[in-house]
């Protein structure tokens, strides 16, 4: 924002007159002031009036050109993997997209939330091109396949908001089933030898645990054992863990496969358990 012609006028004549040559010519004291030292008619307050004036133009000058700048880069379509991210959740189901001169891209003339119904997504760059990864909610708010009309009326959508020459590859599937074995030291005096809450036989604080670090994961994430053992680990009741085996049967997959690294990326976005209880072993000691 440019400064007043005060301001500017202001900021010049402090440092004339702290600057040593302009005291020992004009022979002033230290510490003294332009407008208590020079009139408002001298030619040095003239000049300095001047070229602060100049230079207020010229700040105001780019202002506007800044102002200019920012409405050009506000309107223009940066295809960053944020972007795809972003356009994937505005999707409207039954709506078509008009041109918008303004912003020369697609956009809905009016915003419905009630059917924006890709609520999970995940972009990421393939190096040539755009993996979108999509899911829609159940009741509980959980990833879930988006139908095939849906995932064909987004692909459309997709296309026509997506810059010209981007290859996209857009899929949406249910959850990768998670497969665990479980050896879990229990306090007998917390928890019961099947695992439940001695407090409270309704709840089994290792299962819930587990649960909950899965839904943790961000859509589109990684399992990581050592964050899966400590989830376990930091459960009411458990003295220690020992993960046994993870295994995993991908949403595009018909079997589960063992998973060997300490990493795994879901296929269908999100996780959920398979035959959880069976695969926890409660014992007194390790």
């Amino acid at each position: 924002m440019a400064r007043t012609i005060r301001q500017i006028k202001a900021a010049m004549t402090q440092q004339f007159m702290a600057d040593a040559t302009i005291i020992d010519r004009y022979g002033l004291q230290e510490g003294a002031v332009f407008e208590d030292t020079f009139s408002a008619v001298s030619l040095e307050s003239i000049w300095f009036g001047i070229v602060a004036s100049a230079i207020y133009v010229l700040e105001s000058i780019f202002d506007v050109f800044r102002e200019d700048v920012d409405a050009k880069i506000a309107g223009a379509v940066v295809a960053s993997i944020p972007w795809y991210h972003k356009i994937a959740l505005e999707f409207q189901y039954g709506d078509s997209l008009v041109f918008d001169e303004a912003t020369q891209g697609f956009v809905y003339p009016t915003v419905d939330t009630s059917k924006q119904l890709v609520k999970f997504a995940s972009c990421r760059d393939m190096g040539g091109g755009v993996y979108v990864l999509v899911s829609g909610a159940d009741a509980d708010g959980n990833p879930v396949a988006l139908s095939s009309a849906v995932l064909t009326a987004f692909e459309s959508y997709l296309r026509e908001r997506k810059p010209a020459g981007v290859l996209l590859d857009v899929r949406s599937y249910n959850p990768d089933q998670v497969r665990l074995q479980l050896t879990v030291q229990y306090d007998p005096q917390v928890l019961t030898s099947s695992g439940e809450l001695i407090a409270d036989p309704s709840v089994k604080p290792v299962e819930v645990a587990v649960e909950a670090y899965l839904r943790g994961i961000v859509y589109g994430g990684v399992l990581n054992k050592t964050k899966l053992v400590d989830a376990v680990q930091g459960a009411q009741g458990v003295l220690d863990v020992v993960l046994d085996s993870v295994a995993v049967k991908p949403a595009n997959g018909s079997t589960f496969v063992a998973v060997a690294g300490n990493n795994y990326r879901s296929v269908g976005g999100s996780f959920v358990t398979s035959n959880l209880t069976s695969g926890i072993s409660y014992v007194l000691s390790l």
